[in-house]
């Protein structure tokens, strides 16, 4: 029986992403890779592990390929038949870092929760403040 996954997002910045990655705890290398599981090959710009990458699409987004069963990564194949929960837990992650992101290129840096963890109401609060 076949796990190959295909997962669209709507996520089109390849740097932001490898950090949310990272911030959910996955080192992501970038480059040309192939991820191939059960026949079926896909192309990737991001690879997680060699059962699972990102993979560039024609609008310039990027959807998640692969395998997370065959994953080598305990916590990767713990979203094995939870593929809706890893992209939001990737797009939760992915808008952390893309404030972080804008937000020092103007100027501003955070000065609280830099972790920026979900709170109990659902909520993320990252304070920043910016330096003249």
């Amino acid at each position: 029986m076949s796990h190959w996954t295909t997962v669209k997002t709507k996520l089109n910045n390849q740097s932001v992403i490898r950090k949310a990655l990272k911030r959910m705890g996955f080192e992501a290398q970038e480059g040309d890779f192939t991820i191939t599981q059960y026949g079926t090959t896909e192309a990737a710009q991001l690879r997680i592990d060699d059962a699972v990458g990102l993979a560039r699409q024609k609008d310039g987004t990027y959807a998640m390929v692969g395998d997370f069963w065959h994953s080598g990564d305990r916590k990767l194949k713990g979203y094995y038949g939870r593929n809706e929960k890893f992209v939001k837990d990737l797009s939760t992650a992915y808008a952390v870092e893309e404030a972080f992101t804008n937000l020092e290129e103007q100027n501003f840096f955070c000065t609280e929760n830099e972790k920026a963890e979900i709170g109990e109401d659902g909520l993320i609060t990252i304070n920043f403040e910016r330096y003249s």
